[in-house]
């Protein structure tokens, strides 16, 4: 049986998100709603995503990068220990409370080669303090590309962030392991939006590219080279009450503050039934999510 369904405190429950738009509640709203336990549920999949990032952007000591949609720092932390007091690393991201988040580590860290700003990607990119002249060595974009309305004009606002000889790492979700959409396609009656997206975790939101998509989005905006990488990661959810913690912490919990408060036992009853099937001899919930990276080079 499901344990009693947790709810998020009143304070931070937010309206339907029927429609997430990146004014007002909307995108921010949720991450903001999220930030308290983004990323502090004992699952490494965004860390691990951004340190990958970095790694096939191949960042490297005294480099000057932009780190796009920066959200708590899962690719923004591991670009400022990489690069060093030597180099700077800039963040921006719609929510403040994300914001606020990097800055407290990187003030904890003594990290001020560090720069933060709420900032939303899909508008003007003015120069911000601090960049270099001739532009970025780096911009990095980790999980941001869904979350796009005009992927091809933000690609090109990120290609004039670079300096000549200068490149732009992106990454975003692929499959999860066979069996979790079965999880999907049971709780999807209880709230709103299709099946694609309650999949890509917001209604409202693009459905996740193929990797041949994103080269032709690059192409288009004048990055001649691209390399494109595939890794598989993994970890293990120790029951359901950790998958339904992970979960809300997450952009997913858009989909759970769409199913009116009367219907969640009943929607986590079902995703209970449909985890069942995915459970180790021992109880465990092992999960395993393709992400794909694009690294495009500015000649």
């Amino acid at each position: 049986m499901p344990s009693p369904t947790p709810a998020p405190p009143e304070a931070t429950w937010g309206p339907s998100a029927r429609a997430p738009h990146r004014d007002g509640d909307g995108i921010a709203g949720l991450f903001d709603r999220a930030a308290v336990t983004y990323d502090r549920v004992g699952v490494d999949l965004l860390p691990a995503a951004g340190r990958l990032l970095v790694e096939h952007a191949r960042i490297a000591p005294g480099e000057h990068v932009l780190d796009a949609g920066c959200g708590a720092g899962a690719s923004l932390l591991p670009a400022a220990r990489t690069v060093g007091p030597r180099g700077a690393v800039t963040g921006i991201d719609l929510s403040p409370v994300m914001i606020a988040r990097v800055q407290q580590h990187c003030a904890e860290q003594r990290q001020d080669w560090v720069r933060t700003h709420v900032a939303d990607v899909e508008g003007p990119l003015h120069p911000l303090p601090g960049r270099p002249a001739d532009g970025y060595d780096a911009v990095t974009a980790g999980m941001l590309l869904t979350f796009l309305r005009d992927p091809g004009r933000v690609f090109l606002g990120f290609r004039s962030a670079l300096r000549p000889g200068g490149r732009l790492a992106v990454s975003w979700w692929g499959e999860e392991a066979p069996g979790w959409a079965r999880v999907v396609e049971a709780t999807r009656p209880f709230g709103s939006g299709t099946r694609e997206e309650i999949e890509t975790a917001v209604p409202g939101q693009n459905a996740p590219p193929t990797p041949d998509l994103v080269r032709d989005l690059a192409h288009r905006a004048g990055f001649p080279s691209v390399e494109l990488h595939e890794e598989r990661l993994e970890t293990t959810f120790r029951d359901s009450d950790h998958w339904w913690e992970w979960t809300w912490s997450t952009a997913a919990r858009a989909f759970w503050e769409s199913v009116p408060r009367e219907r969640l036992p009943a929607a986590r009853a079902a995703a209970e039934s449909a985890l069942a099937a995915l459970r180790a001899p021992d109880g465990t919930l092992p999960y395993v999510l393709t992400t794909h990276f694009a690294v495009c080079h500015r000649w």
